[in-house]
């Protein structure tokens, strides 16, 4: 197949920092192109994918997604309004689209991952080629409405996430995967819990914090802080460097020890998450995963075999206290289980494998 991934206009394949969208289009090009297929990846500058059946096209030089992992690698944008940060990337969007248009002779069938989906909808129409879209994000009334009418192919990832729109053209859920190799399991966790990802309210990360405060362990706690109001008024105060611990946005390279070396990943999040992809991460390390049961969190997480799903703050406390109480061969066997859940259920080859599957099915012969 020659397939046209539409990776992003916000921010680099990978990216450098927090970014799960990036990540999945990163494995879905890899994936697919180690598979023998032709991939053109649509992506801004800065863009690092090689293998010989990709061709990367380059679409501006993102940076209207704030914090790359690095402080000093965020620029002139992390300063610029909300208002001009749109224009930007609609901008950058209006170079794809008219990217897709000179290669049209290139590719077969277009596989979406951007925000801007809207846009790319009337574009496959005008191009006469099939288009795949990937919900990575919620959908809302105004943009099911456009699927609809154009009959778009579908890709959930969580069959919690099709609830609010079920009448649409669904062609698989395929949940994200991570790289067992890369987030490689440990036995023997350290002293301290973990959340790590958004910071403000629809994450929730309050919650995390107030829980271990209760059950009297240890906690670290980092990412991009969304919500500056948020943080100064939930999270900063609680901070203290010893209980505990911030450590802001990591590199992805950096985060793996972390997840490693955690007793638990707290996962308090508040709103209807479509995945959550450091759940899996978590597990994949051998990390079992406390959270709410919003969205696909119940999917993900099978209570008692690689984490557990509760309500509030207090119940949280309640199971990091029983985690506490574990004899050490019942926290290896949870552990051993984490991990293999992410080896049956949630592995990049596994989510390529059934991208290629989905992608034939729809591409006419």
């Amino acid at each position: 197949m020659r397939i046209a991934i539409l990776g992003s206009v916000v921010t680099q394949v990978p990216p450098l920092g927090q970014a799960a969208i990036e990540w999945m289009a990163y494995h879905q090009a890899m994936g697919l192109a180690k598979r023998g297929h032709k991939v053109l990846l649509f992506a801004p500058e800065g863009s690092k994918v090689e293998h010989e059946n990709i061709e990367l096209v380059t679409v501006g030089k993102g940076g209207t997604l704030t914090g790359t992992g690095k402080e000093g690698d965020v620029g002139q944008t992390k300063r610029l309004g909300s208002s001009f940060k749109l224009r930007l990337e609609m901008t950058h969007l209006g170079i794809l689209i008219g990217e897709l248009l000179d290669r049209d002779s290139h590719f077969d069938i277009l596989l979406n991952n951007l925000r801007g989906e809207a846009m790319i909808v009337p574009v496959a129409e005008i191009l006469r080629k099939p288009l795949v879209g990937v919900m990575h994000l919620p959908l809302f009334d105004e943009l099911a409405a456009l699927l609809k009418r154009y009959k778009t192919n579908l890709i959930s990832i969580s069959d919690a996430q099709r609830k609010a729109y079920p009448d649409l053209n669904y062609a698989a859920t395929i949940y994200n995967g991570v790289d067992p190799e890369a987030f490689a399991y440990n036995e023997t966790p350290d002293d301290y819990y973990l959340y790590l990802g958004s910071i403000g309210p629809n994450k929730n990360p309050r919650d995390a914090l107030l829980a271990c405060k209760r059950a009297g362990v240890k906690m670290i706690l980092g990412g991009r802080i969304k919500d500056k109001i948020y943080y100064d008024k939930e999270i900063a105060s609680h901070i203290d460097g010893e209980i505990i611990k911030w450590v802001g946005e990591m590199h992805p390279g950096d985060v793996i020890e972390l997840y490693r070396g955690a007793k638990a990943f707290l996962f308090p999040t508040m709103w209807e998450e479509p995945f959550g992809l450091v759940m899996i991460e978590a597990m994949s390390c051998g990390t079992p995963v406390v959270g709410y049961p919003h969205g696909a969190v119940a999917e993900v997480i099978e209570e008692g075999k690689n984490g557990f799903l509760v309500e509030n703050v207090e119940e949280m406390a309640g199971k990091i206290r029983e985690m506490e109480e574990m004899e050490n061969a019942a926290m290896r066997q949870l552990r051993m289980s984490a991990r293999k859940s992410v080896e049956e259920k949630f592995t990049i080859e596994k989510m390529v494998r059934n991208y290629e599957e989905v992608l034939r099915k729809i591409l006419p012969i």
